[in-house]
């Protein structure tokens, strides 16, 4: 991981929750309102990964996605800034007989590559945690790991709902997490959408295209999530 200058964004001061602590429930509770396997699925889908490729995770987590594509792949480098979430996967990947990921300290802003060029780049529920400024440095960061052509997913918790009616769309919103998921689970989105960086869809695709990506396909669910499959130009 490597050293950043004074000016830089601090990534571990981002406002989420203690990831470190979860770790070890992160799963349970992410399969109560997610369908983890279909997303991951709907990625190594896209990917196409072929046995001499080799992808980078950003914000990896327990390492779910990355142990997955890992079946499919040479190499999988899984980075994430919660050393309590890498001892975890790093445990769940022994356990399952996988050993082709290297899970790694870092984040957008600090990980740096030091193999040859990737063929693909992704993360999930994760780039939130970047002001709109840094999601653009990490967007470049990532066009420079991957080879040319190299794939781009990048699923994330984006606003597509009309601001003008984004009183009753977040009351709507919260109060049917709550039906869904339990109390706690509604104050986790309450929380993220006052604290955290989540953006506009039409500010994130911008971000995308203007870091060397085209968009190949935008999907959008709920007014609230979207995932964005892409391509380096």
């Amino acid at each position: 991981m490597m050293s950043a200058p004074n000016w830089q964004y601090h990534e571990p001061d981002h406002p989420g929750a203690d990831f470190d602590a979860m770790a070890e429930i992160y799963d349970r509770n992410m399969q109560k309102y997610r369908d983890v396997q279909g997303e991951i699925d709907e990625i190594l889908d896209y990917l196409a990964l072929r046995p001499d490729q080799s992808i980078l995770e950003i914000g990896t987590g327990t390492g779910e996605f990355a142990i997955a594509a890992a079946r499919r792949c040479r190499k999988v480098y899984a980075v994430d800034l919660s050393a309590g979430m890498l001892r975890y996967a790093e445990k769940k990947a022994a356990a399952r007989g996988v050993s082709n990921v290297q899970f790694l300290p870092g984040g957008f802003l600090t990980y740096s590559h030091a193999g040859e060029p990737l063929d693909g780049i992704v993360s999930q529920i994760a780039l939130h945690h970047l002001p709109d400024f840094w999601k653009q440095i990490a967007l470049l960061r990532m066009r420079k790991m991957l080879k040319d052509g190299g794939k781009l997913c990048l699923r994330d918790v984006v606003f597509s709902f009309d601001p003008e009616d984004h009183e009753k769309f977040l009351d709507d919103f919260i109060c049917n997490a709550e039906e869904k998921a339990g109390a706690n689970f509604a104050r986790s989105i309450s929380d993220h959408v006052k604290k955290e960086y989540s953006t506009m869809d039409w500010i994130m695709q911008g971000l995308i295209e203007r870091a060397g990506f085209r968009v190949l396909q935008a999907k959008k669910s709920h007014g609230f999530f979207a995932l964005y499959l892409c391509r380096k130009r």
